[in-house]
């Protein structure tokens, strides 16, 4: 469903998409190779050379059921449901969240991912609200899984735990804020209506762009703040699917690891494997390098090396990484390019 006033939505710029992905290819392979010489140089390749093709796919298999899971998770928050657009919300999800994986902090993504919704027929208001409430349900389930990894790896030493802690820490915060001004999203509003008010952006655009650029933000900001309300007021089960729905994505790509470990042929308890995937994709998301390279690899192998020989904890982390990072940033990049090229359906 479209508004007739929205405007269409601008995505970001391509260049500046294209240096973030080679900063963040950059940054990731200068990681690897950093990981690979410190846990043994060719004993690390040798070693990830041996994973089996089944072990392999089982991995991509569920990284694949993620990006599934995260589609069905936005088709449950929008208007329309579920029933027949769980795999155009899985585009829309994927092509959004290649602009987190290229930008520092993932800022890319609430501009990208408002962009590829409105692709696939959300008004920009709908879009908005989605995406802002998909943010909050993902924080929660970083907090929740973040909270027990922290606890699971206590017997790390206290560098680990301090890092694991801040990283959770950073995220409640953020999530607190976000929550804070979903539940207040009109009084949210009237703060940016007065803002837009102040004679300081008629000065910087003058009168009639300041008055045209108000009206048009203040008509959206109404529209998003209506369906952030009807979201947490009137669809409380879409809610809960959508979370349910979020956990399970990032459940998936957490079981990559052991997976690829025990293809590998640890054979260690799976508990801590669990713990240090939670507590490496926390890293991605604190980190300020984009989708967090360099501090991911970093991290994953000084947790790694205390639970399997050093070589397999090198290749394990470099396989892991190629699995959930750059394939979806790959099909991510495709999936974004061809939303560039698209109109926005009615």
């Amino acid at each position: 469903m479209t508004d007739p006033g929205s405007k269409p939505i601008e995505p970001l710029d391509r260049g500046k998409l294209r240096v973030g992905l080679a900063i963040a290819v950059a940054i990731g392979v200068t990681a690897g190779l950093v990981v690979a010489l410190a846990t043994g140089g060719k004993s690390v390749v040798a070693a990830a050379s041996k994973l089996p093709l089944g072990w392999l796919a089982l991995a991509l298999a569920l990284s694949a059921l993620s990006w599934l899971f995260q589609g069905l998770g936005l088709a449950a928050l929008t208007r329309r449901g579920v029933k027949g657009h769980v795999l155009g919300m899985t585009a829309a999800f994927i092509g959004g969240d290649f602009a987190a994986l290229v930008t520092p902090f993932g800022s890319g993504s609430i501009p990208a991912s408002v962009f590829c919704l409105t692709r696939e027929g959300l008004s920009a208001a709908e879009s908005s609200a989605v995406v802002a409430m998909h943010s909050v349900l993902t924080g929660l389930s970083f907090l929740i899984m973040g909270v027990v990894a922290a606890i699971v790896l206590q017997a790390q030493a206290t560098a680990t735990r301090a890092l694991v802690w801040s990283a959770m820490a950073i995220i409640a915060v953020a999530l607190a804020f976000a929550v804070w001004l979903a539940t207040r999203p009109h009084w949210a509003i009237g703060r940016i209506e007065g803002a837009l008010g102040r004679p300081w952006l008629a000065t910087l655009l003058g009168q009639k762009r300041a008055l045209h650029a108000s009206e048009i933000v203040a008509g959206e900001a109404h529209r998003f703040a209506d369906d952030i309300e009807t979201l947490t007021r009137e669809r409380p089960s879409r809610l809960a699917l959508s979370f349910m729905c979020v956990f399970a994505s990032r459940a998936c790509l957490i079981v990559c690891l052991p997976v690829v470990m025990y293809g590998l042929g640890s054979r260690g308890p799976v508990l801590p494997m669990l713990a240090t995937g939670v507590a490496a994709m926390a890293l991605a998301v604190v980190s300020p390098t984009p989708g967090g390279s360099g501090a991911v690899e970093g991290g994953t192998a000084v947790l790694l090396v205390t639970q399997a020989p050093l070589a397999l904890a090198g290749a394990a982390t470099l396989l892991w990484r190629g699995v959930t990072y750059y394939s979806e940033m790959l099909v991510g990049w495709l999936v974004f390019t061809r939303y560039l090229a698209r109109r926005p359906k009615p």
